[in-house]
């Protein structure tokens, strides 16, 4: 499957597999470019804090989430 192709209709295993290919990847282009550890640790906390904060309830899932 193409980059940019519509994931719905991958595996799980294709997906995890396309995933490990990017990481690998985005490491190795940001070593050969020169960053360095902290950069590159930077950087996947910054995605991680994206991923978290896109993920968190919004005002109306918590009133659900409380019963209301």
């Amino acid at each position: 499957m193409a980059f940019g192709d519509s994931i719905e209709n991958r595996s799980p295993a294709a997906s995890q597999q396309t995933v490990r290919v990017l990481a690998k990847t985005l490491f190795k282009e940001m070593k050969r470019s020169g960053y360095s550890r902290a950069e590159m640790v930077s950087l996947a906390s910054e995605i991680l804090e994206m991923v978290t904060s896109e993920f968190q309830p919004g005002p109306q899932e918590r009133q659900v989430g409380r019963g209301a």
